[in-house]
């Protein structure tokens, strides 16, 4: 049996990771802001969990998770960077702090606790450091800068990180979905600058059991990098190449995908 800390289990993807590796027989820290919805994703869950009320934006909470990561009593196997925020919007319509919350959220945060994680799985030379990033690292999205920004921030620290703990017997991977059916992206889609390419490649969103189950098949297979689908993940690498080719190229499926989250809206209100 391994220990498994989940950042922001309290959301859709963190109860169905939650659910994926207490299946397995791993004990759980699962950890949100949210107290209430934090509670409840523990009893649904089903199993014993130690659950630790934390803000990645609070500093003093930043140093009371790294430290749980690294106590010897009661050690962490397998850490899980799931906790993220979007607001979308132009980047002159976003006040500094919600810019700054992308950051702090989305790249700061993880990259603090790997680094906790990374100190005491290199003792040990064994663990696994993972982290649920999104398509958005693998190629910009108009209105969501800074969202954009904290995923490639991200990946690039992922894949570095991945270098430096490999001779240690110590996994590092991530999951680059696209659009996934959660209340995030509900309200994300809300916004008039939600982006219609979220549904390009599939009209419909995938469960968050579809993303958790993908996240096991990663780090049973060592993956640094796994897209959903992989063809986004593909066509996003490749037209990263030709710079010249975004905008023209984006435009035009940000048209198509518009339809896509129109109707993905009014299948929210019918429900």
């Amino acid at each position: 049996m391994k220990t498994v800390l989940i950042t922001g289990a309290a959301g859709g993807v963190g109860l169905a990771l939650a659910k994926s590796f207490a299946s397995q027989g791993h004990a759980l820290v699962l950890t949100d802001r949210n107290a209430a919805a934090l509670a409840e994703t523990a009893a649904k869950v089903g199993s014993k969990t130690e659950q630790i009320i934390a803000d990645l934006r609070d500093a003093s909470d930043l140093q009371r998770l790294g430290a749980r990561i690294e106590s010897p009593e009661a050690p962490i196997d397998i850490l899980v960077n799931n906790a993220g925020i979007i607001v979308p919007g132009p980047v002159g319509t976003l006040d500094a702090d919600l810019m700054r919350a992308h950051i702090d959220v989305n790249m700061t945060a993880p990259m603090l606790l790997s680094a906790a994680a990374a100190r005491a799985m290199k003792q040990r030379r064994s663990g696994y450091i993972f982290s649920i990033m999104s398509m958005a690292a693998m190629g910009p999205m108009k209105d969501s800068a800074a969202y954009s920004a904290s995923k490639f921030g991200l990946r690039g620290f992922m894949a570095s990180l991945s270098l430096e703990l490999h001779p240690y017997g110590v996994g590092v991977g991530g999951v680059f979905p696209s659009a996934i059916d959660t209340p995030m992206l509900a309200a994300e889609m809300a916004s008039p600058d939600g982006s219609p390419l979220n549904f390009v490649g599939n009209a419909k969103p995938m469960p968050p059991h579809d993303v958790a189950a993908a996240v096991m098949k990663a780090m049973e297979k060592g993956r640094l990098e796994t897209c959903l689908p992989a063809s986004d993940g593909f066509f996003g690498g490749v037209l990263m190449l030709f710079p010249s080719l975004l905008r023209p190229v984006l435009s035009y499926l940000e048209k198509g995908g518009q339809k896509k989250k129109q109707a993905y809206l009014q299948g929210l209100q019918t429900k």
